[in-house]
């Protein structure tokens, strides 16, 4: 085999390499990163947490800097969420960007409402 032979080869090889490990990329996601938003309605208080490797990792962290007497409000993966409320309703939804997320939760909790909090993952 000559040397320009086996160059194309190997060029070759590594072109499927690289066109199978794009194909899982797409198949699974080429990250998925969790956040969660934790929201207490009584006191106002909050937390959020975005960038986690995992759902329960983001709840976690959302509710543990939030403190005690506090609501999970959303999870979200590669997006945004945010948390409308006023004081006799909370409502709260994810969209594609922060503008998204708050249009969509301050739609949901109706009129007088204001956005508490928001947070986006960064591979949205």
């Amino acid at each position: 085999m000559t040397v320009r032979k086996a160059l194309t080869a190997a060029l070759m090889l590594l072109a499927l390499l690289i066109a199978a490990l794009d194909a899982e990329a797409a198949r699974y996601g080429k990250r998925q990163l969790w956040g969660a938003i934790a929201y207490s309605s009584k006191t106002g208080s909050y937390g959020y947490a975005v960038d986690l490797k995992t759902k329960r990792d983001a709840e976690t962290e959302a509710f543990r800097q939030c403190g005690s007497n506090c609501d999970l409000i959303r999870t979200f993966r590669d997006a945004c969420a945010a948390v409308a409320a006023k004081p006799t309703r909370t409502s709260s939804d994810t969209g594609a960007s922060r503008e998204i997320a708050e249009m969509k939760a301050l739609k949901k909790c109706g009129s007088d409402c204001a956005v508490k909090v928001w947070a986006c993952t960064s591979e949205k």
